[in-house]
This record gives C-alpha cells, sequence and structure tokens, in this order.
C-alpha cells in the first residue's frame, strides 16, 4: 500500500523535529528552523500541525511508537522470561536508539514533562507500560528479590544510561550500558539466556 503524500510529510516533519532538537536543543527549536530543516515553507509546517508543541508531541508520539512495536515485536519471538526480558534490554540499547539524536530527545521531552500536562500524561504512559511490561517478565524470574522493586530499578538504570548518553560528547556506548545491566541481573540470579 502506498504511503498518502500527507503522511509522507508528516514523517518529514517528524524526522526534521528530531534532527532540530538534536542540534539547537527543544528550547531553540522553533517553527522556522523546522520548516528549513524539512525543505518546506512554514506554512507548510503550520497546514499539518498547528504549532511547535503540537510537532513536539507528535515526535516524541512517533518515536515512542515505533520503539513499542519493536519491542511487541520482539517479545513475541522470545520463548521464556529471561529471553523476553533481554529483548526488552536489547531493544532500548540498539545503536539505533540508543545514540545522541535519540536520548536528547528523551531528555529534552523529559525536561518539559514538568511544564507541560501533555507531555507529562504521554510520559506517565511510557513509564507504566515499561514498568508493566518488565514486572511480568520478572516475576517468574525471581525467587527472593520484589519484581515490582526490581522493574523500577531496571527502568531507572536505562533512563540514567539515556541521561548519560544524551549529555555525552562521545558517541553511545550500547555495548557498555548493557554489560553494567547483565551485571546487576546476575546479581539477582538472571542469566542471560
Amino acid at each position: 500500500m502506498r504511503k498518502k503524500i500527507k503522511d509522507i510529510r508528516r514523517e518529514e516533519l517528524l524526522q526534521a523535529t528530531l534532527d532540530t532538537i538534536h542540534t539547537e536543543g527543544l528550547h531553540n527549536i522553533t517553527v522556522a528552523k523546522l520548516s528549513k530543516t524539512a525543505g518546506m515553507s512554514q506554512g507548510m509546517v503550520h497546514h499539518y500541525f498547528k504549532n511547535k508543541a503540537e510537532i513536539i508531541e507528535a515526535a516524541i508520539r512517533h518515536v515512542n511508537a515505533e520503539l513499542r512495536t519493536e519491542i511487541v515485536q520482539e517479545m513475541s519471538r522470545a520463548n521464556t522470561p529471561a529471553e523476553k526480558l533481554f529483548k526488552i534490554l536489547d531493544i532500548n540499547f540498539a545503536p539505533h536508539w540508543f545514540n545522541q539524536k535519540t536520548t536528547r530527545l528523551w531528555v529534552s521531552f523529559c525536561s518539559e514533562v514538568p511544564f507541560n500536562n501533555t507531555f507529562a500524561r504521554i510520559q506517565t504512559v511510557i513509564h507504566r507500560r515499561m514498568h508493566s511490561n518488565l514486572k511480568h517478565v520478572l516475576q517468574p524470574l525471581l525467587t527472593s528479590h520484589d519484581p515490582d522493586q526490581v522493574s523500577h530499578e531496571i527502568s531507572n538504570l536505562i533512563d540514567g544510561f539515556w541521561i548519560r548518553a544524551s549529555v555525552s560528547n562521545d558517541e553511545t556506548d550500547s555495548a557498555e550500558a548493557m554489560t553494567y545491566m547483565e551485571n546487576y541481573l546476575q546479581r539477582l540470579g538472571i542469566e542471560r539466556p
């Protein structure tokens, strides 16, 4: 099925938003900068989105939907809870997600959560979904630790690595992040299958 021009233009704008946030930061983003990066007029940008906040929200939702889709697909291919857990982690630290463009978008978005109710709702949904997925796969794996607590700890570690990657001057190292995650899980008695 062929994509509609409207969908193609929206995707181009969302990609331009990610590129602009990466180079300019969320606070410095303007419709003029977005239109220049996307190679379209400001009027065209406003044809697809009412304002800058709507574009940023759409970019966050778009990235999160792609990440969620990949996690669901990969978890459906896993047979055991341990395999599912490591699928979640591997995807969160895959180079196409764990890079400065995506991590900076996430950190910029999070910095606005206290001031934007829509962003706060989106973040709540994202965190609840992550917690639920992790807790579900951890329950059969943990005998002497609380799956609820461990789920929060893993989620916090992921967020911490993403924050560190976003502010680093060096390229992110997903292998290093996964080594730390695997060491943490080994201390809980969970080994990579």
